[in-house]
């Protein structure tokens, strides 16, 4: 009878430890979901931003390499 009340007492120790390992993954995944969505609001650009982006790397490699970028790749 012993034995069994010590793994009882074993089993529950266990479950409540699984459980607080549960809890501190749920903090740290809101977390992380919190910060992807700051993340993510700092890196949306729209269309034109990104042509003009396009165009400013662009006029870049012609101002600084001339014709040998082209060459190259």
């Amino acid at each position: 009878m012993a034995y069994e009340a010590y793994l009882l007492v074993i089993f529950g120790l266990a479950i409540f430890f699984q459980q607080f390992i549960m809890y501190l993954m749920y903090v740290r995944i809101k977390q992380l979901i919190r910060e992807l969505d700051t993340i993510e609001g700092k890196i949306k650009i729209s269309d034109n931003e990104l042509e003009n982006l396009i165009q400013r790397v662009e006029e870049f490699k012609y101002y600084n390499y001339g014709d040998e970028w082209q060459k190259s790749s």
